[in-house]
C-alpha cells in the first residue's frame, strides 16, 4: 500500500487590492514590489508573513524612477519574515 502526501500552498496579499490591481495595469514592477512587501503564505501547517519595515510609498517611487535605489532600500530597511506553526 502506498501513501500519498498532499502539500498545500495558500498565498494571500495583506495590502490594498485596489492599488495592487492599479499598478498591475499601469506599471507591473511596482505591483510586484507591493506584493512582495505584504505577502503571506501558508505551506501545509506553517504560515509565513513577509513585511517591509520602510515606507512602501518611497519604495514604489524609486522602483518607478530608478530601480537600483529600490534594491538598496530593500537591503537597508530589510524584510521581516515571521513564521507561525499551527
Amino acid at each position: 500500500m502506498t501513501t500519498v502526501e498532499h502539500k498545500s500552498l495558500k498565498v494571500s496579499y495583506e495590502g490594498s487590492l485596489f492599488w495592487l490591481i492599479f499598478w498591475i495595469i499601469v506599471f507591473f514592477p511596482i505591483a510586484l514590489v507591493l506584493f512582495v512587501t505584504a505577502l503571506s503564505f501558508k505551506v501545509n501547517q506553517t504560515t509565513y508573513h513577509i513585511r517591509y519595515k520602510g515606507s512602501r510609498f518611497w519604495l514604489g517611487f524609486w522602483v518607478l524612477v530608478f530601480f537600483p535605489v529600490a534594491f538598496l532600500l530593500l537591503f537597508l530597511n530589510g524584510l521581516t519574515v515571521t513564521t507561525i506553526v499551527d
